[in-house]
């Protein structure tokens, strides 16, 4: 079942995805020990990110995600819900996911701005410079995000 397109803003869309560390923040509002997984953003918006990963997360309003990345230099992390899955058609064991972005006001402010400069990146040149993009050498998941020409 495809997602409705919920979009509130435009999304600052990644050649190639960033890569993220994430983790169970908490489950039912009790917070929670997790491992960390490695995940791909796709795409970014102020208010969501569509992310990859090889592991299935249910869509719910009680699970909260912590997303952790560098962005132009800075180690940024997000909190989020999940709010629609997909099977990914490129390889059957891994999952796209819509996030909402859960914000405080100094994360809120912070990520704005930094949204705000990559915006303005995207339009000189395919790639913001420091941030921590996917390799085929720090992520598993890399490769099935190639794109094939048009």
């Amino acid at each position: 079942m495809r997602h409705l397109n919920r979009r509130k803003e435009e999304r600052q869309v990644f050649e190639i995805p960033l890569c993220s560390e994430l983790t169970i923040s908490s489950i039912n509002k009790q917070s929670v020990s997790s491992g960390r997984v490695e995940i791909c953003i796709k795409d970014v918006s102020i208010h969501g990110l569509r992310s990859i990963s090889s592991l299935r997360f249910p869509v719910s309003e009680n699970l909260l995600l912590k997303f952790q990345t560098r962005i132009m230099d800075n180690l940024i992390t997000l909190s989020g819900k999940i709010v629609w899955r997909n099977s990914s058609p490129l390889k059957p064991s891994t999952y796209e996911y819509g996030v909402q972005l859960l914000h405080d006001e100094f994360t809120r402010s912070l990520f704005t701005k930094l949204y705000n400069d990559m915006g303005v990146w995207l339009k000189k040149m395919p790639f913001i410079p420091g941030c921590r993009f996917c390799n085929t050498e720090s992520c598993s998941l890399y490769p099935i995000h190639k794109q094939k020409p048009q």
